[in-house]
């Protein structure tokens, strides 16, 4: 659903530098549009024969998203100049966007950070703070991440299944 309505949308996952890994680098709509329908019909003819191409396009100029990242989990705070430095969500825990986690996994690692704080607040905020901060959330960040990495595989499997 957009502000204009609602829209299909057409995701694709590519090996990198494989045939089908055609949209790096890419720096507006007009050339998201382009490659878009040329990948569509040069590897999914099926579906290109469905698209109505005079009304094929974004919904706005800036309605695409390409992404090309591993997952990462960094140990979620460090000392710098004898100060506690706190990362939370995405800012320490990269996840690629393909299960929609990003705003869950910030939430709750913003919750348990607020519950930290709380627990530490008549405590000097140091390494131990930061350690249990760590110890909040390194559990449910995994989680979330090997999901992710086991949809992405998934996708992938179905991809070369077919």
């Amino acid at each position: 659903m957009t502000e204009q309505g609602p829209v299909t949308i057409l995701s694709f996952m590519s090996i990198p530098k494989s045939d089908l890994d055609v949209f790096k680098g890419m720096k507006n709509g007009e050339e998201f549009t382009y490659k878009m329908s040329d990948a569509v019909q040069r590897f999914f003819p099926h579906v290109y024969k469905r698209m109505d191409i005079k009304k094929f396009k974004l919904c706005d100029e800036n309605g695409y998203l390409q992404t090309a990242i591993k997952s990462v989990i960094r140990k979620p705070y460090l000392m710098f100049h004898d100060k506690l430095a706190v990362g939370c969500g995405d800012s320490i825990f990269l996840n690629d966007p393909i299960t929609g986690q990003g705003c869950n996994l910030s939430s709750f690692c913003a919750e348990q950070l607020y519950e930290t704080l709380i627990e530490w607040k008549h405590s000097k905020w140091d390494g131990e703070m930061g350690e249990s901060y760590w110890k909040r959330t390194k559990q449910y960040v995994k989680e979330v991440t090997e999901w992710t990495n086991a949809m992405t595989d998934h996708c992938l499997s179905m991809l070369f299944n077919d």
